[in-house]
């Protein structure tokens, strides 16, 4: 492990959009309604960037961005991430980031196409989504992988918060991190850092995932059928549960 003398860092950076963000959805009656034009860089992936900036500034080297989202989500947060201050952006079609069962898939496309690219560290903000596929990343590369980080420095100290209580500790490279927004404060990019990040392309590349697994989520219209047991109008109101009960497994 190459954690002392580390000169030309070079970090990979997963970002995403914000779906947790109050702006995204809106609620009126019985419909909820989903606003893609408030969905940009998600809060804890400012972070990572911000923390990726920080170590090339002390000891140089230089900070790649990737996304696995899709059409002008990806572009935006790429924008940002270039107005922040990373050197290239990438993104990746031919994937569904929101379909769990491409996860490994997607992980393993992501080594194939950065293998050969000698990346130190690879970060992305800890969301359920992002945890998995830093992972299978982590796995496949055989990196170290640490989670759930909620403070991290360039001298190689770390902390996790997890529920049972917090772990410290120091990270050894070749690495992967998912870390909360707990580590630092991003700063804003200035308006002409966000003028010339819309100038700046973005790589495109295929990952060409084939799979039969896709997640479908069916919605059944069919209503169970309601059952009211009347102690009063039905003396056989109990024998009846027991045997409705037994029926549907709950009771033996």
């Amino acid at each position: 492990m190459k954690n002392k003398g580390v000169d030309e860092m070079k970090i990979a950076v997963l970002v995403k959009t914000d779906m947790n963000s109050t702006k995204v959805y809106t609620i009126h009656r019985d419909k909820v309604t989903q606003h893609t034009d408030n969905l940009f860089l998600s809060d804890t992936d400012k972070n990572v960037i911000e923390f990726a900036l920080n170590w090339i500034k002390k000891d140089g080297g230089r900070v790649d961005a990737y996304t696995f989202e899709n059409e002008i989500l990806a572009d935006r947060v790429l924008h940002e991430a270039l107005a922040m201050g990373a050197n290239t952006a990438t993104k990746f079609e031919g994937v569904n980031i929101n379909d769990p069962l491409q996860a490994n898939l997607i992980a393993q496309g992501f080594v194939e196409y950065i293998k050969n690219k000698g990346y130190d560290l690879i970060l992305t903000g800890s969301t359920i989504d992002s945890d998995v596929i830093g992972a299978a990343i982590a796995n496949d590369l055989n990196f170290n992988y640490y989670d759930y980080v909620s403070s991290i420095n360039t001298d190689f100290k770390f902390e996790t918060k997890l529920e049972k209580g917090n772990i410290q500790g120091k990270y050894e490279l070749p690495a992967v991190v998912s870390v909360l927004d707990s580590i630092n404060t991003p700063h804003l990019p200035s308006f002409i850092n966000l003028r010339d990040a819309i100038d700046t392309p973005i790589h495109v590349a295929q990952l060409n995932i084939h799979s039969n697994d896709q997640s479908t989520i069916v919605a059944d219209p069919r209503k169970p059928k309601q059952i009211i047991f009347d102690l009063h109008k039905d003396p056989d109101a109990i024998s009846e549960l027991v045997n409705v009960l037994k029926k549907d497994g709950i009771l033996k």
